[in-house]
């Protein structure tokens, strides 16, 4: 049922959280040698303006100068949507077509002009290569001059790392979306269904319950993008990734469930469980790789602390998985950075010296895959705390199979 109109709108950051958000990167720009930074990420240009939900084909470019207030550099199809949901104002745009007053017809020219207007002196321009394609990449650094172009991933990494509590707000809302997707995809498992049904019935639980929690919002879609894994039977779940298509699952099949990159606002998390098809128990090899998928992330959380390197977390999990004797049953990490985007930029592997922090948000999901037997993956999102940790997903749902 619909939240009625009276209900309180969801917890997104506010003005003031934005304001604190510049005022960090402007720090680490003048601390790192950054001028101006010119992004384009969807992930960053909501983390930093709230802009959230427009298409990708065309750059828009946040500009965010050292001292000042940002603004956006934008396509002409942009620029009405982008003051419906953004208080970031538009200082520049290019169009497709001919004005009396001639405009830049390229977003290249348009971020050139405006960077030769607004600041002319500036000698170093961060860009987010992660958030655009080499293409345009290319044509910006033409544009802007090749020597002055350099890469800001990692400040921008650095910046995503520690959660701020209006991030926690909203993570918190993608966890409550994620358990009803979850149960919608157990209700919908059963010998004879395709696994895209499985995968439909989440998208659709996900997207009632985020249009719930937007109480009507007229500018925010409630869509449920992002993944809705689901594979079934010895050989998909062999494989970490499979992606929810036409085979259709059959009694005894065991179906792994990754609901990873799904959220409320943006802002993804990762969940991950394997569940029963039918009333037939799985053989007693695959049960072997469930009991042990989960205890090798009870043993990665036990390790999950402030001060506890990535390396040491993933070996954790490592050392039960071990235990099983099977050759290469390991197809991914065990766990990655997340929360304002479906990866922050730290990884949780095998020789990461990575120093876990309070406010660091970060997936734990080792998972054991065993050619001709099948694989598991138990996997939560989970919040590094002063004291340890605090698993932020539906931690007891989907546990016991």
């Amino acid at each position: 049922m619909l939240a009625s109109p009276t209900a309180a709108p969801p917890p997104v950051p506010s003005d003031a959280d934005y304001r604190n958000r510049l005022k960090r990167t402007q720090v680490e720009m003048k601390k790192r040698g950054f001028d101006i930074l010119a992004l384009a990420g969807a992930d960053i240009l909501r983390f930093l303006t709230g802009l959230h939900g427009l298409p990708v084909t065309r750059p828009i470019w946040l500009i965010v100068p050292q001292n000042g207030n940002p603004g956006f550099v934008s396509p002409g199809s942009e620029v009405k949507e982008i003051q419906a949901r953004s208080g970031t104002p538009v200082i520049a745009r290019w169009v497709e077509w001919e004005e009396p007053v001639p405009a830049p017809t390229t977003h290249q020219d348009a971020l050139a002009g405006y960077v030769a207007e607004s600041a002319p002196q500036a000698r170093t321009i961060g860009i987010d290569f992660n958030g655009t394609n080499g293409a345009n990449i290319e044509l910006v650094r033409q544009a802007l001059g090749q020597e002055r172009v350099r890469d800001a991933g990692l400040l921008l990494r650095d910046l995503l790392a520690i959660k701020d509590a209006a991030a926690l707000d909203v993570i918190r809302l993608s966890c409550d979306v994620i358990g009803h997707q979850f149960r919608a995809s157990v209700d919908a498992v059963a010998p004879g269904i395709a696994e895209w049904e499985v995968s439909l019935a989440s998208f659709v639980a996900g997207t009632r319950r985020a249009a719930e929690l937007w109480n009507g919002n007229e500018e925010q879609s409630p869509l449920a993008l992002g993944l809705h894994m689901t594979g079934s039977g010895a050989e998909r779940t062999a494989r970490c990734h499979a992606a929810g298509a036409g085979r259709r699952m059959r009694e005894g099949d065991v179906v792994q469930i990754c609901r990873c990159s799904t959220g409320f606002f943006g802002h993804l998390i990762g969940y991950d469980r394997p569940v029963q098809v039918g009333s037939t128990r799985p053989s007693a090899e695959m049960r072997k790789v469930i009991d042990l998928a989960r205890e090798s992330q009870e043993a990665a959380l036990a390790a999950t602390r402030p001060g506890a390197t990535a390396d040491a977390v993933h070996a954790a999990a490592m050392a039960v998985i071990d235990r099983g004797g099977w050759e290469n049953p390991v197809l991914h990490r065990t766990g990655r950075s997340i929360g304002y985007s479906s990866w922050d930029g730290h990884e949780i592997k095998a020789g990461s010296q990575t120093v876990l922090e309070p406010g660091m948000v970060i997936t734990i999901e080792p998972g054991i895959y065993v050619d001709g037997v099948g694989g598991a993956r138990f996997g939560d999102t989970v919040l590094v705390t002063e004291a340890g940790h605090e698993v932020l997903t539906p931690f007891d749902l989907g546990r016991d199979i």
